[in-house]
């Protein structure tokens, strides 16, 4: 492969050095046409239009005044004027020397400029595939803090929502549902030619999940887009190769027009993130147990607790006396009602009112603080153009401590040496410090920790979490506070300190050569490194700080590529073609390393690694070097300006599939062949259809896999012993890889329509397509005799079928006044058409379905979807046996089993045990509107998106109902709440009336013996509850244990209150700008003066999750765990306001 790759280097070489040595004589004598370009619809000058002489590659663009120069060949040549979001036109010179135009805005008109695969800015007519573009001031507008978030509503066909990680937090975002196994299904995001690193940000198992510090996309700054394209299929994605399997979202920055003078824009963007809601909790009942557990309060004549009186405070001595107390209370909430009346001793020994805190969540939270400063200077001289951006972004989060700053710096030049040599450069710096990922504390508020009497205004302060002696106060040490819960807590919160800092740079070199009219040369090389440092210090939380530690790491992650395009375009007659071919080399490495104190800490308090009591802990690591060496041609042509057909191709030579001894099948062709037919201007229609394209496309893309992964790699490490240093060294996986891995292929093919009708102000664009993955490269279980644990092979096939539709409506459009409106639909089928045959019916993606707390699983399951979610605790079904085992009738068949606890005398439901398809992760559909009102200077828009269907598992309405902590936990607490009233007739109740009764329908499992009121056994099994009840073997079940057992980590089984389908609607972004005048602000030498008031996630209009929920509360962005939540966040909103200055 080394042999191959170096002819490639020295091939493009040779060819560059031969074109660009001929490109003086090829280079005929020109006349000079100059112009001005103006908006149509507001006769303002235009900067950054781009003009082209059709039917070549010569071309130039407008001056920060809008005026342009171009040399031509022909005063009879026409000019090909595009610009990002204004439709593009054919201008005639006719002779002239001087040719002013005008563009119109393209709202959705099929007609606009949009940016493709390889940074190629063509028209959309004649695109074949499906693209959206996103202009950069819409996504500023935004201000979401990850600007891909920003996107949110914008498309159809994407779905992205945000995870719980504060103001730095991944995203989760797909195109076109999970094309793979793998977890991370995210597009790339290609930033001015330069392919990002997308890194997913951990699943979201409880305890086990990493922080939460999202990736390199939270650094790029949205003032700097001039446009964002969404690359959807495989037919727009192919020319990326491997790479793009998943789609690929193009970044566009700014650019400095040549001309003369200096443009300045200055913006600021200020504003607040505050929490304005939380779920449903609870203030109805206090601290208490499940009944039949009470231990606590009254006793009987025999000294006997009242286990079935929930309702009984817990009692403390206090200087001899006995006082309730909320010190030493259960933690769940089935205990007495508030009333602010009665007295309690407070967990600072103090009394206080025995009332709840409804706002004790939302109190655990600050106000964020955010603020961005851009400065601009964008300009040129005849032959220079330049843009220099300077941008201040502080930020302090809503989760206490949590901030991130960030510096970054954007330099782009351009200088035309001369008519046929052209140098490019940019270099875009940034500096962030993330400190602090979220503490993500909302469980502790919906069970377990801080019941519904915990103050949280009280308690979160340093005088109650620090001891005398600077750890957490403590029993041992007859601390003040000891018994408040959460010290540890907001001890590590407010002393602890984990923290990056954090470089990329990337820089960019382009030299393009005119060689003739019909032909350019473009050399590139890129790179972009990311950097960081993190440190982690830790105060220790014993005595004087005791069980302190540091830890300090260094991160490094590089990539470059390397690659020449040459680009041709010619006309004869109504045959029109465009060509590009080009190769390139990209390379990345990673490497880590790092070290922890051990032991605890000499000085407490003091964090360098020479602090460590113990011989500290050393790291380092090498890994993630691959390479990718490719070829790749696109070809145009067009018939008349009607018919468009494109032909691409690229082959990718990856290392990664390269195996020891250098076989292997690492070579593999990527093509695509697209067309489009503008059939409006072929055919006669009536006056009222405006446009008509219909497109068609079939590709196919790759996907090879991690470096590594198919040869065997070691470790190397060491012990330290009584006589020193042992090194070791151990393989780094148990995985057999199959001798023949190759790549994983999708096919996709699509086909699409854009219709506009009534002068453009009604439109439609459709698209139908579908996409299989072949050749899934992934594991499967190996017997244990063999000496590994799974061998990797390729197998498998996913499908996704969709449709996406764009609706554009324009209400009302006239000199004043207009109004746009855009509806987006997506609804996708992610299928598993098939697997491995020794993988079985399904293989596991995420959880597990019979293993532990959670027991649910989601799972690629033949047949179904991806994302099919399984599990084992389904309420078990009851059914009916003659004596030798056989399923005979019986009227309770079907129903669920009902197990029966003697020690709180209720009943609940029974387990399955067999792992059964509960649902499926994947939406129906997904939906937007956005609408737009602009009257003279004044715009107001605001964006409304949902989803529709699709299963969640929150495991935080689970336990929360289980311990009390939600407003669904109180169903049948008392006779107001639905619950039966009765006097029990057993013994050691002393003929206590109960108000908390519960009939539960089901059916008792064979064999269940039951203790009668009259104290006798009694088999049940088969009888309904209610049968039993009527037939005075049971009384009615007591609310609180049936709510715990049916929700319960041992017991509970799939429910509505915790698994459901999750729909939403939100009101995701609204804004009011207003621009001052010109007439006004000329005279203060001002060229443009906006000011603006928006608000993001302002509220949601619609909620299907029990307990309102937060719908969107999920951890991580990887794809296989969209199902699962148990860190629940808060409902925020941020208001912002926006000034724009230009000079």
């Amino acid at each position: 492969m080394g042999k191959q790759i170096q002819k490639l280097k020295t091939g493009m070489g040779v060819m560059l050095v031969l074109l660009l040595g001929t490109a003086v004589n090829l280079y005929a004598q020109r006349t000079t046409v100059t112009g001005t370009v103006t908006d149509a619809s507001t006769s303002e000058t235009m900067p950054g239009v781009n003009i082209l002489v059709k039917g070549t590659t010569t071309g130039t663009s407008t001056n920060a005044d809008g005026n342009y120069e171009l040399s031509v060949s022909s005063l009879s040549d026409t000019l090909v004027v595009s610009f990002i979001g204004y439709q593009t036109v054919n201008v005639p010179i006719s002779g002239r020397e001087q040719v002013d135009i005008q563009l119109t805005p393209a709202a959705v008109s099929g007609e606009e400029v949009v940016v493709t695969a390889l940074g190629i800015n063509r028209n959309e007519r004649h695109l074949g595939y499906s693209v959206t573009n996103v202009g950069g001031e819409d996504l500023a507008e935004a201000n979401a803090m990850n600007p891909i978030e920003a996107l949110q509503g914008k498309a159809a066909g994407v779905n992205i929502s945000s995870t719980d990680g504060g103001i730095f937090g991944g995203s989760k975002f797909s195109i076109r549902g999970a094309s793979t196994l793998d977890p991370n299904n995210m597009p790339i995001f290609v930033v001015d030619g330069v392919i990002l690193e997308n890194e997913t940000s951990g699943g979201s198992e409880w305890s086990g999940a990493p922080a939460d510090w999202g990736n390199q996309l939270r650094n790029l700054n949205p003032d700097n887009f001039e446009s964002v394209s969404i690359l959807k299929g495989a037919a727009a994605t192919a020319l990326y190769g491997s790479r793009a399997i998943n789609g690929a979202v193009v970044i566009e920055t700014k650019e400095g027009t040549q001309g003369n003078g200096i443009g300045i824009q200055v913006s600021q963007r200020t504003g607040v993130n505050y929490v304005y809601d939380t779920p449903d909790l609870q203030n109805e009942f206090g601290p208490g147990t499940i009944a039949g557990y009470v231990s606590y309060g009254e006793q009987d004549d025999n000294g006997d607790y009242h286990r079935f009186d929930t309702g009984q405070f817990n009692y403390r001595s206090v200087d001899g006396e006995r006082v309730p107390s909320l010190i030493g209370a259960s933690g769940y909430n089935f205990g007495p009602r508030f009333d602010s009346r009665d007295q309690i001793q407070g967990y600072d020994e103090q009394m206080t009112s025995y009332q709840a805190y409804p706002d004790n969540w939302k109190n655990a939270y600050d106000t964020g603080v955010s603020s961005r400063t851009n400065i601009t200077l964008s300009g040129g001289a005849d032959k220079l153009s330049f843009y220099v951006n300077s941008s201040i972004d502080l930020n302090k989060g809503i989760y206490p401590r949590q901030q991130l700053n960030k510096y970054s710096g954007l330099l782009k030049a351009s200088y035309e040496f001369t008519d046929y040599l052209t140098v490019r450069g940019s270099m875009n710096y940034t500096r962030s410090r993330p400190q602090n990922p979220p503490e993500n504390f909302g469980d502790d508020y919906t069970a377990y920790a801080f019941n519904r009497a915990y103050s949280t205004e009280k308690y979160r302060n340093s005088d109650v979490y620090v001891a005398d002696h600077g750890g957490v106060p403590s029993t041992s040490f007859n601390d003040d506070y000891a018994y408040v819960p959460g010290n540890s807590l907001w001890f590590g919160i407010y002393k602890n300190t984990t923290r990056r800092i954090e470089n990329t740079w990337r820089p960019i070199l382009t030299v393009t050569a005119d060689v003739t009219d019909w032909l350019n040369l473009t050399l590139e090389g890129n790179m972009n490194v990311f950097e960081y440092t993190s440190e982690e210090e830790n105060l220790g939380q014993g005595y004087r700080n005791e069980g302190g530690y540091y830890r300090l790491a260094h991160h490094y992650e590089q990539q470059e590529t390397v690659k020449f395009t040459a680009r041709m375009a010619q006309n004869v007659g109504d045959l029109g073609f465009n060509g590009t071919i080009g190769g390139e080399i990209f390379h990345t490495k990673t490497s880590e390393s790092g070290a922890n104190t051990n032991g605890g800490l000499i000085v407490p308090g003091r964090f360098f690694l020479e602090n460590s009591k113990d011989l500290r802990n050393n790291w380092a690591w090498i890994g993630n070097e691959k390479q990718i060496s490719s070829i790749y041609a696109l070809l145009s042509f067009s018939w008349k300006d009607q018919l468009f057909l494109d032909l691409t191709g690229r082959n990718d030579w990856s290392s990664a599939l390269v195996y020891a001894d250098g076989a292997g099948d690492y070579s593999f062709f990527y093509p695509s062949v697209s067309a489009s037919w503008i059939f409006n201007e072929t055919l006669n229609l009536p006056d009222w259809v405006s446009f008509g394209k219909l497109r068609a496309s079939w590709a196919r893309v790759g996907n090879d896999t991690n470096p590594y992964s198919i040869n065997q790699g070691y470790s190397i490490g060491n012990i330290q012993t009584e006589g020193g240093l042992i090194y070791t060294n151990s393989f780094n996986q148990r995985v057999l890889i199959s001798p023949t891995l190759s790549p994983e292929q999708k096919r996709a093919y699509e086909l699409g329509a854009n219709v506009q009708f009534l002068d453009r102000r009604l439109g439609l664009d459709l698209t139908w397509y579908r996409e299989n993955t072949y050749d899934q490269i992934l594991n499967i279980d190996a017997p244990m005799s063999s000496g590994v644990s799974a061998q990797k092979i390729n197998a498998g096939n996913i499908q996704n079928q969709g449709i996406e539709a764009s609706l554009n409506i324009t209400p009302v459009r006239n000199s004043d006044f207009n109004w746009d409106m855009t509806l987006n639909y997506t609804r996708n089928r992610n299928k598993i058409v098939s697997l491995h045959e020794d993988v079985g019916d399904y293989q596991l993606l995420a959880g597990s379905p019979a293993y532990g707390n959670y027991r649910i699983g989601s799972a690629a399951y033949v047949g179904g979807d991806y994302g099919v979610l399984l599990s084992d605790i389904l309420p078990a079904r009851y059914q009916a046996t003659d004596e030798e085992g056989n399923a005979v009738d019986h009227p309770n068949n079907g129903k669920r089993v009902l197990n029966y606890d003697n020690t709180s005398r209720s009943a609940f439901y029974k387990r399955s045990g067999d792992v059964q398809k509960i649902g499926s992760i994947q939406p129906d559909f997904l939906g937007s509107v956005s609408n737009t009102f602009r009257y003279k200077n004044w715009s107001f828009s605001f964006l409304v998106d949902g989803r529709f269907g699709g299963h969640v598992a929150s495991f935080t309405n689970r336990y929360g109902t289980a311990w009390g902590y939600l407003e669904t936990s109180t169903k049948n607490l008392d006779a107001e709440h639905g619950g039966l009233t009765w006097t029990s007739g057993y013994a050691d109740t002393d003929g206590r009336t109960y108000d908390d009764g519960v009939i539960p329908e089901g059916v008792f499992a064979d064999g269940t013996v039951v203790t009668t009121p009259q104290g006798n056994d009694q088999n049940v099994g088969g009888m309904t509850f209610r049968e039993a009840y009527e037939a005075g073997y049971v009384e009615p079940s007591h609310a609180s244990s049936v709510t715990y057992f049916n929700n319960s980590w041992g017991n509970g089984t799939i429910n509505d209150n915790w698994f459901y389908e999750l729909s939403y609607v939100s009101l995701r972004q609204i804004g009011l700008t207003y621009r001052i005048p010109g007439s006004f602000t000329q005279k203060m030498g001002v060229r443009n003066l906006t000011l603006g008031v928006h608000s993001r996630n302002v509220l949601y209009l619609y909620n299907s999750s029990p307990n309102n929920m937060n719908p969107e509360t999920f951890r991580g962005n990887q794809s296989d765990y969209s199902y699962f939540e148990r860190t629940p966040a808060p409902y925020s909103r941020s208001v912002f306001f926006t000034l724009d200055v230009s000079l």
